[in-house]
Protein backbone atom coordinates (compact mmCIF):
# COMPACT_ATOMS: atom_id res chain seq x y z
CA UNK A 1 0.00 0.00 0.00
CA UNK A 2 1.94 3.44 -1.12
CA UNK A 3 1.95 6.11 1.96
CA UNK A 4 1.17 9.52 1.15
CA UNK A 5 3.30 12.34 1.38
CA UNK A 6 2.34 15.62 1.95
CA UNK A 7 4.00 18.36 0.73
CA UNK A 8 3.53 22.11 1.33
CA UNK A 9 4.51 25.47 -0.49
CA UNK A 10 4.01 28.75 1.04
CA UNK A 11 2.43 30.93 -0.75
CA UNK A 12 2.97 34.56 -0.55
CA UNK A 13 0.46 35.52 -2.75
CA UNK A 14 -2.40 33.99 -0.83
CA UNK A 15 -0.58 34.21 2.88
CA UNK A 16 -2.33 30.38 3.05
CA UNK A 17 -0.67 27.31 3.26
CA UNK A 18 -1.35 25.06 -0.09
CA UNK A 19 -1.04 21.29 0.97
CA UNK A 20 -0.64 18.91 -2.14
CA UNK A 21 -1.28 14.82 -1.22
CA UNK A 22 0.84 12.89 -3.86
CA UNK A 23 1.85 9.00 -3.82
CA UNK A 24 5.32 8.78 -2.61
CA UNK A 25 6.18 7.41 -5.68
CA UNK A 26 5.63 8.38 -9.01
CA UNK A 27 5.44 6.32 -11.62
CA UNK A 28 7.99 6.46 -15.05
CA UNK A 29 5.55 8.07 -18.00
CA UNK A 30 5.19 10.01 -20.95
CA UNK A 31 8.69 12.33 -21.38
CA UNK A 32 9.71 10.97 -17.67
CA UNK A 33 12.09 7.56 -17.75
CA UNK A 34 13.50 7.85 -14.34
CA UNK A 35 12.49 8.11 -10.92
CA UNK A 36 15.15 9.83 -8.77
CA UNK A 37 14.73 9.44 -4.66
CA UNK A 38 16.05 12.99 -3.73
CA UNK A 39 19.12 13.25 -1.27
CA UNK A 40 19.39 17.14 -1.93
CA UNK A 41 17.11 20.31 -3.34
CA UNK A 42 19.15 23.76 -4.12
CA UNK A 43 16.95 26.40 -2.45
CA UNK A 44 17.24 29.18 -5.37
CA UNK A 45 16.38 32.82 -5.39
CA UNK A 46 14.76 31.89 -8.38
CA UNK A 47 12.04 29.95 -5.77
CA UNK A 48 11.49 33.63 -4.33
CA UNK A 49 10.19 34.68 -7.54
CA UNK A 50 7.77 32.27 -7.82
CA UNK A 51 6.37 32.33 -4.54
CA UNK A 52 6.17 36.27 -5.03
CA UNK A 53 4.82 35.99 -8.54
CA UNK A 54 7.60 37.64 -9.84
CA UNK A 55 7.52 34.36 -12.35
CA UNK A 56 3.89 32.93 -13.04
CA UNK A 57 3.38 29.36 -11.87
CA UNK A 58 -0.22 27.65 -10.74
CA UNK A 59 -0.60 26.23 -7.50
CA UNK A 60 -0.43 23.60 -6.31
CA UNK A 61 3.38 23.53 -7.50
CA UNK A 62 6.64 21.64 -6.02
CA UNK A 63 9.47 24.06 -6.28
CA UNK A 64 13.36 22.82 -6.78
CA UNK A 65 14.82 22.55 -9.63
CA UNK A 66 18.68 21.71 -8.26
CA UNK A 67 18.83 18.55 -7.36
CA UNK A 68 21.11 15.22 -6.93
CA UNK A 69 20.01 12.24 -5.70
CA UNK A 70 19.62 8.19 -6.04
CA UNK A 71 17.63 6.22 -8.92
CA UNK A 72 15.09 4.15 -7.81
CA UNK A 73 13.49 3.17 -11.07
CA UNK A 74 13.83 2.97 -14.54
CA UNK A 75 12.11 2.81 -17.49
CA UNK A 76 12.55 -0.58 -20.09
CA UNK A 77 14.50 1.46 -22.66
CA UNK A 78 17.44 3.29 -20.01
CA UNK A 79 20.86 2.16 -20.14
CA UNK A 80 22.70 4.59 -18.63
CA UNK A 81 21.53 4.34 -15.38
CA UNK A 82 20.72 1.98 -13.04
CA UNK A 83 18.79 1.78 -9.57
CA UNK A 84 20.88 2.69 -7.05
CA UNK A 85 22.90 4.98 -8.99
CA UNK A 86 24.41 8.12 -7.65
CA UNK A 87 23.22 11.27 -9.85
CA UNK A 88 22.93 14.86 -10.41
CA UNK A 89 20.15 16.16 -12.15
CA UNK A 90 20.47 18.80 -15.48
CA UNK A 91 17.41 20.83 -15.07
CA UNK A 92 16.22 20.73 -18.31
CA UNK A 93 14.34 17.58 -20.05
CA UNK A 94 14.09 17.70 -23.82
CA UNK A 95 14.13 15.11 -25.98
CA UNK A 96 17.31 16.40 -28.38
CA UNK A 97 15.03 16.47 -31.65
CA UNK A 98 15.24 20.21 -32.18
CA UNK A 99 17.97 22.25 -34.19
CA UNK A 100 18.97 23.95 -31.14
CA UNK A 101 18.99 20.62 -28.86
CA UNK A 102 21.25 19.19 -31.34
CA UNK A 103 23.55 22.00 -30.87
CA UNK A 104 24.04 21.46 -27.20
CA UNK A 105 21.63 23.94 -25.87
CA UNK A 106 18.55 22.48 -24.14
CA UNK A 107 18.37 25.73 -22.53
CA UNK A 108 16.53 26.63 -25.34
CA UNK A 109 14.49 23.73 -26.78
CA UNK A 110 11.41 25.16 -27.60
CA UNK A 111 9.24 22.28 -25.33
CA UNK A 112 11.41 21.65 -22.71
CA UNK A 113 10.49 20.77 -19.24
CA UNK A 114 11.85 22.15 -15.85
CA UNK A 115 11.18 20.25 -12.76
CA UNK A 116 10.63 22.98 -9.77
CA UNK A 117 9.41 25.58 -12.65
CA UNK A 118 6.88 24.06 -15.09
CA UNK A 119 6.52 20.71 -13.75
CA UNK A 120 6.93 19.26 -10.21
CA UNK A 121 10.28 19.49 -8.45
CA UNK A 122 12.96 18.53 -5.70
CA UNK A 123 11.23 19.91 -2.54
CA UNK A 124 10.16 16.21 -2.11
CA UNK A 125 11.30 13.09 -1.86
CA UNK A 126 10.87 11.87 -5.19
CA UNK A 127 11.10 13.40 -8.86
CA UNK A 128 10.44 12.86 -12.22
CA UNK A 129 12.97 13.36 -14.82
CA UNK A 130 14.25 11.68 -17.96
CA UNK A 131 17.93 9.68 -18.70
CA UNK A 132 19.08 12.38 -20.85
CA UNK A 133 19.20 14.55 -18.30
CA UNK A 134 21.18 13.08 -15.65
CA UNK A 135 24.88 12.84 -14.94
CA UNK A 136 25.85 9.76 -12.67
CA UNK A 137 28.77 9.95 -10.08
CA UNK A 138 30.48 8.21 -7.92
CA UNK A 139 28.50 6.54 -4.67
CA UNK A 140 31.13 8.55 -2.28
CA UNK A 141 30.00 11.70 -3.75
CA UNK A 142 28.41 15.34 -1.48
CA UNK A 143 25.55 14.68 -3.13
CA UNK A 144 24.52 18.01 -0.88
CA UNK A 145 27.30 20.09 -2.19
CA UNK A 146 26.94 18.53 -6.20
CA UNK A 147 23.52 19.45 -6.39
CA UNK A 148 24.00 23.13 -5.70
CA UNK A 149 26.03 22.90 -9.06
CA UNK A 150 22.75 21.75 -11.19
CA UNK A 151 21.64 25.73 -11.49
CA UNK A 152 24.15 28.19 -9.12
CA UNK A 153 27.20 26.30 -10.19
CA UNK A 154 26.33 25.48 -13.54
CA UNK A 155 25.15 29.42 -14.35
CA UNK A 156 28.73 30.63 -12.70
CA UNK A 157 30.72 28.49 -14.56
CA UNK A 158 29.59 29.44 -17.93
CA UNK A 159 29.69 33.10 -16.90
CA UNK A 160 33.32 32.47 -15.89
CA UNK A 161 34.28 29.93 -18.95
CA UNK A 162 33.12 33.23 -21.12
CA UNK A 163 35.04 35.81 -19.16
CA UNK A 164 38.08 33.80 -19.36
CA UNK A 165 38.33 34.04 -23.08
CA UNK A 166 38.97 37.41 -22.57
CA UNK A 167 40.76 37.70 -19.15
CA UNK A 168 44.57 37.96 -19.69
CA UNK A 169 47.37 38.14 -17.28
CA UNK A 170 47.34 41.78 -15.24
CA UNK A 171 43.25 42.27 -16.18
CA UNK A 172 40.84 43.13 -13.16
CA UNK A 173 37.77 41.07 -13.06
CA UNK A 174 35.00 42.35 -10.70
CA UNK A 175 32.35 39.81 -8.99
CA UNK A 176 29.77 41.48 -7.46
CA UNK A 177 27.58 39.44 -5.07
CA UNK A 178 29.09 37.06 -3.11
CA UNK A 179 25.79 34.79 -2.18
CA UNK A 180 25.27 31.12 -3.35
CA UNK A 181 26.32 31.71 -7.10
CA UNK A 182 29.40 34.57 -6.11
CA UNK A 183 31.09 32.13 -4.29
CA UNK A 184 31.31 29.64 -6.62
CA UNK A 185 32.59 32.20 -9.38
CA UNK A 186 35.61 33.37 -7.05
CA UNK A 187 36.37 29.53 -7.34
CA UNK A 188 35.99 29.22 -11.11
CA UNK A 189 37.46 32.32 -12.24
CA UNK A 190 40.62 31.81 -10.21
CA UNK A 191 40.93 28.26 -11.44
CA UNK A 192 40.44 29.19 -15.24
CA UNK A 193 41.35 32.82 -15.18
CA UNK A 194 45.21 34.86 -14.75
CA UNK A 195 43.06 37.80 -13.45
CA UNK A 196 43.09 39.69 -10.50
CA UNK A 197 39.88 39.05 -9.15
CA UNK A 198 38.16 41.89 -6.54
CA UNK A 199 35.09 39.90 -4.60
CA UNK A 200 31.99 42.91 -4.21
CA UNK A 201 29.72 42.95 -1.51
CA UNK A 202 27.55 44.94 0.90
CA UNK A 203 28.25 42.98 3.72
CA UNK A 204 31.25 42.43 5.13
CA UNK A 205 30.69 38.91 6.39
CA UNK A 206 30.23 37.72 2.74
CA UNK A 207 33.70 39.96 2.38
CA UNK A 208 35.49 38.14 4.86
CA UNK A 209 33.44 34.95 3.35
CA UNK A 210 35.50 35.41 -0.11
CA UNK A 211 38.79 35.74 2.09
CA UNK A 212 38.35 32.61 3.54
CA UNK A 213 37.98 31.28 -0.55
CA UNK A 214 41.02 32.46 -0.52
CA UNK A 215 40.11 35.91 -2.41
CA UNK A 216 42.72 38.48 -1.66
CA UNK A 217 41.19 41.40 -3.01
CA UNK A 218 37.47 42.36 -1.37
CA UNK A 219 35.67 45.72 -1.58
CA UNK A 220 32.26 47.06 -0.46
CA UNK A 221 29.77 47.84 -2.72
CA UNK A 222 29.60 51.75 -1.46
CA UNK A 223 32.94 51.88 -2.50
CA UNK A 224 33.44 50.03 -6.07
CA UNK A 225 33.21 52.78 -8.49
CA UNK A 226 35.36 55.01 -6.42
CA UNK A 227 38.12 52.58 -6.26
CA UNK A 228 37.83 50.49 -9.37
CA UNK A 229 36.65 53.66 -11.93
CA UNK A 230 37.65 52.22 -15.39
CA UNK A 231 39.53 49.44 -14.61
CA UNK A 232 38.04 45.94 -15.11
CA UNK A 233 38.26 43.69 -17.87
CA UNK A 234 35.21 41.87 -17.04
CA UNK A 235 32.16 42.44 -14.49
CA UNK A 236 30.49 39.60 -13.33
CA UNK A 237 27.06 40.66 -11.73
CA UNK A 238 25.63 38.35 -9.80
CA UNK A 239 23.15 40.62 -7.95
CA UNK A 240 21.60 42.07 -10.98
CA UNK A 241 19.94 45.46 -9.83
CA UNK A 242 19.85 48.43 -11.34
CA UNK A 243 22.66 50.27 -8.96
CA UNK A 244 24.91 47.20 -9.30
CA UNK A 245 24.29 47.61 -13.30
CA UNK A 246 25.36 50.91 -13.08
CA UNK A 247 28.38 50.37 -11.31
CA UNK A 248 29.48 47.87 -13.53
CA UNK A 249 29.48 49.78 -16.37
CA UNK A 250 31.58 52.63 -14.81
CA UNK A 251 33.70 49.85 -13.84
CA UNK A 252 34.47 48.33 -17.30
CA UNK A 253 37.50 49.78 -18.94
CA UNK A 254 38.16 49.93 -22.64
CA UNK A 255 36.73 47.05 -24.66
CA UNK A 256 35.53 45.18 -21.11
CA UNK A 257 32.33 43.11 -20.76
CA UNK A 258 29.87 43.09 -18.04
CA UNK A 259 28.01 39.87 -18.06
CA UNK A 260 24.72 40.10 -16.29
CA UNK A 261 23.31 36.85 -14.27
CA UNK A 262 21.57 37.95 -11.82
CA UNK A 263 17.92 39.55 -12.94
CA UNK A 264 16.43 42.59 -10.17
CA UNK A 265 16.79 45.14 -11.94
CA UNK A 266 17.39 47.10 -15.48
CA UNK A 267 20.26 48.37 -17.29
CA UNK A 268 20.84 51.57 -18.56
CA UNK A 269 23.65 52.91 -20.56
CA UNK A 270 24.69 55.59 -23.00
CA UNK A 271 25.06 54.81 -26.78
CA UNK A 272 28.01 57.16 -26.77
CA UNK A 273 29.57 55.63 -23.51
CA UNK A 274 28.90 52.58 -25.40
CA UNK A 275 30.33 53.32 -28.43
CA UNK A 276 33.83 55.18 -27.03
CA UNK A 277 34.48 52.78 -25.05
CA UNK A 278 33.47 49.60 -26.80
CA UNK A 279 31.97 48.49 -23.84
CA UNK A 280 29.84 44.69 -24.34
CA UNK A 281 26.77 43.54 -22.30
CA UNK A 282 26.09 39.65 -22.01
CA UNK A 283 23.23 38.14 -20.59
CA UNK A 284 23.88 34.42 -19.08
CA UNK A 285 21.16 32.02 -18.36
CA UNK A 286 22.23 28.64 -17.44
CA UNK A 287 24.49 26.73 -19.49
CA UNK A 288 24.52 23.42 -21.19
CA UNK A 289 24.80 19.85 -20.60
CA UNK A 290 28.60 19.74 -20.71
CA UNK A 291 29.03 22.53 -18.84
CA UNK A 292 27.35 20.64 -16.09
CA UNK A 293 30.05 17.85 -16.68
CA UNK A 294 32.38 20.43 -16.71
CA UNK A 295 31.80 22.30 -13.48
CA UNK A 296 30.81 18.52 -11.85
CA UNK A 297 34.82 17.53 -12.63
CA UNK A 298 36.19 20.73 -10.57
CA UNK A 299 33.88 19.31 -7.51
CA UNK A 300 34.65 16.30 -7.44
CA UNK A 301 38.38 17.18 -8.26
CA UNK A 302 38.22 19.52 -5.40
CA UNK A 303 39.20 22.81 -7.48
CA UNK A 304 35.50 24.00 -6.34
CA UNK A 305 33.73 23.49 -3.05
CA UNK A 306 30.71 24.78 -2.68
CA UNK A 307 29.62 25.95 1.10
CA UNK A 308 26.05 24.52 1.93
CA UNK A 309 24.09 25.33 4.43
CA UNK A 310 21.21 22.22 5.78
CA UNK A 311 17.71 22.07 5.99
CA UNK A 312 15.28 19.21 6.41
CA UNK A 313 12.76 19.29 3.85
CA UNK A 314 9.83 20.04 6.56
CA UNK A 315 11.84 23.70 6.98
CA UNK A 316 11.86 24.86 3.40
CA UNK A 317 9.71 27.97 4.08
CA UNK A 318 12.41 28.73 7.01
CA UNK A 319 14.92 28.19 4.45
CA UNK A 320 12.93 30.57 1.86
CA UNK A 321 12.79 33.43 4.56
CA UNK A 322 16.56 33.27 5.65
CA UNK A 323 17.06 33.78 1.80
CA UNK A 324 14.79 36.66 1.40
CA UNK A 325 16.46 37.99 4.67
CA UNK A 326 20.22 37.60 3.41
CA UNK A 327 21.01 34.76 6.93
CA UNK A 328 22.61 32.29 4.18
CA UNK A 329 26.28 31.41 3.63
CA UNK A 330 26.76 29.75 0.52
CA UNK A 331 23.77 27.94 -0.86
CA UNK A 332 21.16 26.34 0.61
CA UNK A 333 20.08 23.13 -0.06
CA UNK A 334 16.87 20.68 1.45
CA UNK A 335 17.39 17.61 2.70
CA UNK A 336 14.03 14.84 2.81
Amino acid sequence: MRQMLMRKLNSELSGELVEVNEVDKPRVTGPFDVVIKISASGVCRTDLHLISGLLPVGLPHVLGHENAGIVEETGSLVTTVSKGDSVICFPFISNGLTRTERQGLDTNAPNRITPGINAPGGYAEYLLTNERALIKVADDSDLCELATLTDAGLAAYRACKRASKILEVGDTAIVIGIGGLGHLALQILRSVSPAKIIAVDNKSEALTFAKTLGIEHTCGANELTSRYHGEAKVVLDFVGTSATSADALKCLTFGGTYFVIGAEGSVTATMLDLIENEKRIEGIYVGTYSELQEVTHLATTGELQPRVQKYALQDANQALHDLLNGKITGRAVLIP
